[in-house]
């Protein structure tokens, strides 16, 4: 049985495939992020920091591609990286001899994962 975030996504899929069918980018590009977000979290708390990070990191990916149909393994795949690579940026964060507390935000928003190879992903700044 599906539950309501499980379903939320899957209605926030169908909208975006109608957008893309419709040739509407943004409307598209906005329920794949909003789809994919609701798959990749279970939380009702929303930790404001990493959903910007998710969401501009999803959108770069996205439009990285050159159609805007994206399989739920291949979203799941990049949502776990875009995970993976907060979680490390975090912990650096954290462990830098440097104070970053009121850059932080700056230093996160900075960084824009490059997706053209998953089997390497880097980070830019």
């Amino acid at each position: 049985m599906l539950d309501q975030r499980k379903l939320n996504s899957l209605i926030c899929m169908r909208k975006a495939r109608q957008a893309a069918a419709c040739g509407d980018r943004a409307q598209c590009l906005k329920a794949f992020t909003d789809a994919f977000w609701l798959r990749c979290t279970d939380a009702d708390i929303i930790d404001i920091e990493y959903s910007s990070f998710f969401r501009y990191q999803f959108q770069v990916y996205l439009l990285g591609r050159a159609d805007f149909l994206l399989p739920l393994d291949e979203g799941d795949e990049i949502c776990a990286l875009i995970r993976e690579t907060y979680e490390k940026m975090r912990i650096s964060m954290d462990e830098s001899p440097f104070i970053v507390d009121e850059g932080e935000w700056n230093l996160l928003k900075s960084v824009e994962i490059d997706f053209s190879s998953l089997k390497s992903p880097t980070l830019t700044a």
